[in-house]
């Protein structure tokens, strides 16, 4: 699977998380996924390859995917005045998404 099919599988489990828990916030929400995404595209890219290789674990993986989203600026949500909290959520959805995709496109 190439790194881009992986990316709009990613998002698409993400819109769907979003339509259940934060529908009035689609778009924004959406839209920080997708920059969150291109600012660690290479970093996932790697750590699936690892992934398929057998160089990491799962948990590795879900651990390197955690730190690394944790670390990316949520600037659009801040700017549309989500709580904290929300971002946090938001986050937390994002990584399971990112590794759920990964897990299930690698049949790990």
């Amino acid at each position: 699977m190439s790194n881009e099919s992986f990316l709009d599988d990613v998002m698409s489990i993400l819109a769907e998380q979003i339509r259940e828990n934060l529908p009035s916030m689609r778009e924004v929400i959406l839209k920080s996924g997708r920059d969150a995404l291109q600012k660690s595209g290479q970093d996932i890219a790697r750590w699936n390859a690892m992934l398929a290789a057998g160089s990491l674990s799962s948990k590795e993986y879900e651990w390197l995917v955690d730190a690394r989203i944790s670390v990316v600026e949520m600037d659009t949500l801040k700017a549309a005045g989500l709580a904290l909290a929300r971002i946090d959520e938001f986050r937390a959805s994002l990584v399971q998404s990112i590794t759920g995709a990964a897990l299930r496109v690698m049949g790990v």
